[in-house]
């Protein structure tokens, strides 16, 4: 994880395709703290390098650590948790690949925009084998709707930018030269706002969201039959 400056504007970066173990995951909650620091910033945008946003949780950590695993989740859904009451305006720079954890940081930002020659919008859990956690499912449903939903979740179906600008899970897809600009000009209206009334505003539209994904109770996954 890497995070610039420039004109006030901070890019946080995810690198090594943006899997999440925890030192990645303590090195972009720490990236957040430094924006919340500076009372200059005026906007948080968030990408990848390469081919990848975000590979989402490091399954090969998961995998190494079985009986932490749960709890990490539980530790990822928290902070990712913050971009929903953020008090500067998040983009998602939607450079590559977001699957899994890397699509909810997308979920969790007030604008995405998107590559829209390569890259998908993915939750792969269905072919997996997996459910979500219940704060997972807070977040995806929370901010996915009717039959976008049911495609996106129950099938697990790879979403190319045009097709998620279509269906509203993002909100422009554009080459991939164009999205830092394109970026900048959505954000723009929200940028320069009173913090304290920004963020209240947004935990308010988040309420139920942040009331589980901040809650106490133990991380479960969502069982079925």
């Amino acid at each position: 994880m890497t995070i610039d400056s420039a004109d006030s504007v901070h890019t946080l970066t995810m690198a090594n395709g943006g899997a999440f173990n925890p030192d990645s995951l303590a090195a972009f909650n720490a990236a957040l703290d430094t924006v919340l620091s500076d009372e200059e910033a005026s906007m948080l945008l968030i990408t990848g390098e390469d081919k990848n946003f975000s590979q989402g949780l490091d399954l090969e950590y998961l995998m190494a650590n079985p009986d932490n695993g749960m709890q990490f989740v539980g530790d990822c859904m928290r902070v990712v948790g913050r971009l929903l009451w953020f008090p500067v305006p998040v983009v998602s720079v939607i450079n590559g690949h977001a699957f899994g954890l890397g699509a909810m940081i997308a979920l969790a930002s007030d604008y995405k925009v998107m590559r829209e020659d390569r890259g998908y919008f993915c939750l792969p859990e269905v072919d997996l084998g997996m459910t979500l956690t219940h704060r997972m499912n807070a977040l995806v449903c929370g901010k996915l709707t009717g039959a976008v939903l049911r495609d996106v979740l129950q099938t697990g179906r790879r979403v190319s930018g045009p097709e998620a600008q279509q269906w509203g899970i993002v909100d422009r897809a554009a080459p991939l030269d164009m999205l830092g600009a394109l970026a900048l000009e959505l954000a723009q209206p929200m940028c320069g706002k009173q913090r304290e009334a920004l963020s209240g505003l947004k935990r308010g539209i988040n309420l139920e969201i942040l009331s589980i994904i901040e809650g106490d109770t133990p991380d479960i996954t969502i069982a079925g039959i």
